[in-house]
């Protein structure tokens, strides 16, 4: 794989991350929307939205982060030895990956508990 198209595919793959998010988010915001204005009580239909959502958030951003992750460790020696190289090798990719699933499901939590009580 060449260098031109390692970048193309690392900045779609990032990019796909970045909506990925974005819906993950709008959809959270629109699950408390209905919560906290909608009808009391337990809802199964809004439980099984905010684990599908929650689900949806960390499954296909960690996929996403994963395939930045790999591209990044393909990078040739040259790649590898320059500066923006060793900057790239640099970041904590597992430690985003990590606190982006963590922080989709406490807010997924939070919405549950908002549900139940």
């Amino acid at each position: 794989m060449d260098q031109t198209l390692r970048s193309r595919t690392s900045m779609g793959r990032l990019d796909h991350y970045y909506y990925i998010m974005r819906t993950t988010i709008f959809a959270y915001v629109a699950l408390a929307a209905i919560i906290g204005f909608g009808a009391q009580g337990i809802s199964l239909v809004l439980i099984v939205l905010v684990i599908a959502t929650a689900a949806y958030g960390i499954l296909a951003g960690s996929t996403a982060l994963a395939d930045v992750a790999n591209l990044r460790d393909d990078m040739d020696e040259d790649m590898a030895a320059s500066n923006f190289g060793k900057g790239v090798k640099s970041h904590n990719l597992k430690g985003l990956i990590l606190t982006s699933n963590v922080l989709l499901g406490l807010i997924g939590l939070s919405e549950l508990i908002a549900i139940v009580f």
